[in-house]
C-alpha cells in the first residue's frame, strides 16, 4: 500500500502563476507514483484570479491521472475545509508547503496540532527562510517567528529542506530542528528536448535576444536586471514573462524601462502556460534570473532543458556549468551588483551565432546530466516513509548550530 499523504498547496494545476511549489508536486506525484499518494487540497482558482477553474467539480476529492485533488472554494480553503475534506480519507502525515501562509500553513498547523492522535506534520518552507525571502515585509515575519520561538512552536513538525543552503536557512531558524530536517530535492521533468527546426537561430555578435520568466516581484528582482541593462551598449531586446504580483514593484521596473537607451529595447509578454514554457525558452539567447533567493529554482532547470543558457544570481542552489551553460554572478557591489551583470549580459551578446548555438546544445546537456545522476526519487521516497514512521532525519555531521535560538 502508497503512503498516502495530505498535502496542502495554496496554488495547484490547472494554475500555473503560483510558481515552484505547483510545479514541484506534480512532477512528484508522478515520480513516486505507486508508492506515494500525493492527496493535494488546494485553492479553486490561481494566483491572483478572482474566479474558480473553469469545469472543475469544487469541495469533493477528483480522482486524476496522477492523484486525488481537492479544490476549496475561498471559504473553505482553511483548516475546517480541511478536516471536512479528511472525512473518509485517512492519512500517514500531513504535508504543508509554505510557512507564513496563514490559510495554507499557520491556521492548519494549530488545528493539526490539537487533534487526537496528532497527525505528523512535514513542511516545506520553500525558500521562505532565505535571506532574500525574510527580507520582504521582515517586521511581520521576526514578530511571527519570535512568536513561535518563544511559544516553542513548531517543535513537533519535522522538515523537508530543498537543498544545504535551505537546510541552514532553517537551522538559523530553529536550531533544535536539526534532528528533524529531510534533505530531500524538488523533483524535475526533463522532457524531450526542443527541435533545433522549432528555435530561431541564434544572435549574431553584438546583439542578444533576452528573456526574463517568473513572477513580477521584489524577490525576483526584475529591477536589478533593468538596471544592468541600462548600462549595456550592445543591441539587447528583452522580453519579459510572467503576471505582476506586485503592482508597486511593476511600476518601478516600468519607470526604469520608460529610461533605457534606445537599443535596448523590453516587452511585457505575461504569464506563460506550463505547456509553453520550454517552446517559449527555446525562442531566446539567454535567461537572465537574478533573483533575491530560491531554495530550488524550478524555472532554471527548465530554461536549462529547453537548451536556453542561464546567468543566475548567487541565491539559488545551482552551480556554475564547465561548458559556460550556466553562469552565476553576485548581486553585491554597486547598486546590487549592477555592473558586474551588465558585463556579463555584455559578455554573453558578444558571442558569435556560432558559440550561442554551441552554449545552447551545453544547457540542454546541463539538464540531462542533473537527472542522471540525482537520487531525487529515493531521498523523497525515505522521507515520506521517515515522517509516516515517526522517525527522526540524519543530518551530516557538524550541521546543527552551536547554540539554540529557539531552545527553551
Amino acid at each position: 500500500m502508497p503512503i498516502r499523504v495530505l498535502c496542502v498547496l495554496d496554488y495547484y494545476l490547472p494554475g500555473f502563476k503560483g510558481g515552484g511549489p505547483l510545479r514541484t508536486i506534480a512532477n512528484m506525484r508522478r515520480l513516486l507514483a505507486g508508492r506515494v499518494e500525493l492527496a493535494v487540497f488546494t485553492r479553486d482558482r490561481d494566483l491572483g484570479a478572482d474566479q474558480p477553474y473553469d469545469g472543475i467539480e469544487l469541495d469533493r476529492w477528483i480522482e486524476t491521472p496522477d492523484d486525488p485533488v481537492y479544490y476549496a472554494r475561498p471559504e473553505t480553503f482553511s483548516a475546517a475545509g480541511l478536516q471536512a475534506a479528511m472525512e473518509g480519507q485517512p492519512a500517514s502525515l500531513l504535508y504543508l508547503n509554505s510557512f507564513f501562509g496563514f490559510r495554507s500553513s499557520i491556521q492548519i498547523y494549530h488545528w493539526a496540532r490539537r487533534q487526537a492522535p496528532p497527525l505528523p506534520i512535514l513542511l516545506a518552507p520553500r525558500g521562505e527562510f532565505s535571506q532574500g525571502a525574510l527580507a520582504i515585509k521582515p517586521s511581520k515575519k521576526w514578530f511571527f517567528l519570535t512568536l513561535c520561538k518563544w511559544f516553542r512552536l513548531y517543535r513537533d513538525v519535522s522538515w523537508h529542506a530543498s537543498t544545504a543552503a535551505e537546510q541552514a536557512d532553517i537551522l538559523r531558524q530553529f536550531p533544535s530542528a536539526a534532528g528533524r530536517i529531510h534533505l530531500a530535492k524538488d523533483p524535475v521533468d526533463l522532457g524531450a528536448a526542443v527541435p533545433a527546426e522549432n528555435r530561431p537561430a541564434p544572435s549574431p555578435a553584438g546583439q542578444l535576444r533576452l528573456c526574463f520568466l517568473s513572477r513580477i516581484s521584489p524577490m525576483k528582482n526584475l529591477d536589478g536586471l533593468l538596471r544592468a541593462l541600462a548600462q549595456c551598449p550592445e543591441e539587447i531586446a528583452l522580453d519579459i514573462w510572467g503576471p505582476v504580483e506586485d503592482a508597486a514593484h511593476w511600476q518601478a521596473c516600468q519607470r526604469l524601462m520608460a529610461a533605457l537607451p534606445a537599443h535596448v529595447t523590453v516587452q511585457h509578454k505575461g504569464p506563460v502556460a506550463p505547456e509553453a514554457v520550454s517552446a517559449t525558452f527555446a525562442a531566446y539567447d539567454l535567461f537572465a534570473f537574478p533573483t533575491h533567493g530560491e531554495n530550488f529554482g524550478h524555472v532554471i532547470f527548465e530554461a536549462l532543458r529547453a537548451g536556453t543558457p542561464v546567468l543566475v544570481s548567487d541565491r539559488t542552489p545551482w552551480q556554475a556549468g564547465a561548458e559556460g551553460a550556466l553562469r552565476v554572478l553576485s548581486l553585491t557591489g554597486v547598486e546590487g551588483g549592477a555592473q558586474d551583470w551588465a558585463a556579463g549580459l555584455s559578455a554573453f551578446a558578444a558571442f558569435s551565432a556560432a558559440d550561442k548555438g554551441r552554449l545552447r546544445q551545453a544547457a540542454r546537456h546541463y539538464a540531462e546530466d542533473f537527472v542522471q545522476n540525482s537520487d531525487i526519487a529515493a531521498k523523497n521516497l525515505a522521507m515520506f516513509q521517515a515522517v509516516a514512521a515517526g522517525q527522526v532525519a540524519r543530518l551530516p555531521a557538524g550541521s546543527a548550530p552551536q547554540s539554540g535560538a529557539d531552545a527553551p
